[in-house]
């Protein structure tokens, strides 16, 4: 009951992503062709006070006159563990909230859209992460997770009902940040700066690049 509660909360949290000012720019190539730009802050703290961390993120595909626009909010309690996630999507068909929160073993999943409104429960816990196809600094979660001697993590993508087992390992951490390798369903890379935001994200299956923009 306290997780879809919280649900109710979020409604309002994906258009203040989209109209704040965002601190951290990213470019996305595929094939090594950029398709799109995101920006995210990432801060200490929750709603209401409490202890933890907020990410909020705006992409756009493309950059200019996107046909694309997604603006997501995760909150994460001290732990790492999911606390509140929303991912607004708008796009030629019209907008789409997804709403999730953490309970225990369980993730409970909302979906609005125009004239439909959709509700699933999914298996929870420590070792998920919520992620997105287009949204790359949600990452920013795998990379806090993993450790030296690899962690077996699931990421959900609630967009598309994808479900990826895979293994995070922690190989570095240079100058306060982190490097972390990934392999099994998802595969790659990705590095860290010391405020534990997204440098570079590197999937090998999809062929993406993310990286710092320099403007």
């Amino acid at each position: 009951m306290r997780a879809a509660a919280a649900l109710l909360l979020l409604l309002p949290a994906g258009q203040a992503a989209a109209q704040e000012s965002l601190e951290t720019k990213l470019v996305i190539l595929q094939g090594g062709r950029e398709t799109g730009r995101e920006e995210f802050t990432l801060r200490q703290g929750r709603g209401r006070g409490a202890p933890g961390t907020t990410l909020t993120a705006v992409a756009r595909y493309p950059a200019i006159n996107p046909l694309l626009k997604l603006a997501a909010t995760l909150e994460r309690t001290p732990e790492s563990a999911l606390a509140k996630f929303q991912l607004e999507v708008q796009g030629p068909d019209g907008t789409t909230v997804i709403l999730a929160a953490g309970s225990g073993a369980r993730l409970i999943v909302r979906t609005v859209a125009k004239g439909s409104e959709a509700g699933r429960e999914l298996p929870g816990g420590p070792d998920v992460v919520l992620l997105d196809q287009a949204v790359f600094s949600l990452y920013t979660a795998v990379a806090d997770l993993a450790t030296a001697g690899g962690r077996t993590l699931t990421a959900v993508f609630p967009r598309t009902n994808r479900r990826a087992s895979f293994v995070a390992r922690l190989e570095s951490g240079g100058e306060g940040g982190k490097r972390v390798t990934l392999s099994g369903d998802i595969d790659g890379s990705l590095v860290t700066d010391a405020k534990g935001r997204l440098q570079r994200l590197e999937l090998t299956d999809s062929g993406i690049l993310v990286t710092r923009a320099s403007d």
